[in-house]
């Protein structure tokens, strides 16, 4: 295991989403940094087994439910006596449906924004209601694609679009009303995680081609990020995305070698 300083040593932090993928990075990074770490997740069984293995705890959590948000909450306060740092990292991707704006399903739409968007508005929501009298740390997880059109996954791309807004607006938010929270987001490009593992393999391999780097990133990458933004190094930084993608933004039009 890769040594890390125990710059979150102290703090209690919730992640939700944390049973696969950047999550469950996330969770272990926190971990190996001295957090004393919370996961919510619906899939209840895949979160235990995280949680065993990097030695956290866990609430079953579906972030559509606002109910659900605060019995998780009053229990992480009852139990560990604060909360410090909310990882907005639940979400679903539906890659394996059509999201061009002709075809895309109302269902569809519907689902990937309640997840990504409504789940990570509840979650500022709470964090702010908990945090606003002590501090703490608010990370998104958004995407590049927040940042272009995506015409064949629209929904997925809005619903990043609109974490990427919102992120901003609670980073305002929080510092205009005096509050010692800090919201602020990062922006994976093509992570290999099971998010990702619907994608037909011709679309797969369009994404590695356009990729500078020439792979896939590893959810390892975007932890190491979100882990700077929750810790005290990122103190003066809010309202502010990290692009981990590989290069993908800043690939010229035409690139000729």
């Amino acid at each position: 295991m890769t040594e890390h300083s125990q710059r979150l040593e102290g703090r209690v932090a919730l992640v939700t989403g944390g049973a696969s993928g950047i999550g469950r990075a996330v969770a272990a990074r926190f971990r190996e940094e001295g957090a004393e770490v919370w996961i919510g997740d619906a899939n209840t069984a895949a979160a235990d087994a995280t949680a065993a293995e990097i030695d956290a705890r866990t609430h079953p959590l579906d972030v559509t439910a606002p109910e659900q948000w605060d019995d998780l909450v009053a229990r992480i306060v009852a139990e560990a006596g604060r909360w410090d740092v909310l990882v907005n990292a639940a979400g679903i991707s539906r890659f394996d449906r059509p999201q061009d704006p002709e075809h895309l399903a109302v269902d569809d739409w519907r689902a990937i924004n309640a997840v990504n968007v409504e789940g990570t508005v509840l979650g500022c929501r709470a964090a702010i209601a908990t945090m606003k009298s002590g501090g703490g740390s608010i990370v998104n997880i958004a995407s590049i694609v927040a940042l272009r059109s995506t015409p064949t996954l629209a929904a997925y791309g809005a619903s990043k679009a609109a974490i990427h807004q919102y992120t901003q607006s609670v980073a305002a938010w929080c510092a205009l009303k005096g509050y010692a929270i800090r919201c602020n987001m990062v922006l994976p490009g093509m992570i290999d995680t099971p998010l990702v593992a619907d994608m037909p393999a011709d679309y797969r391999q369009a994404w590695e081609e356009i990729i500078p780097m020439g792979r896939y990133g590893d959810p390892g990458d975007v932890a190491a990020a979100v882990a700077f933004l929750a810790s005290d190094e990122a103190s003066y930084v809010t309202g502010s995305g990290l692009t981990i993608d590989g290069g993908i933004a800043a690939r010229p039009p035409l690139w000729r070698g």
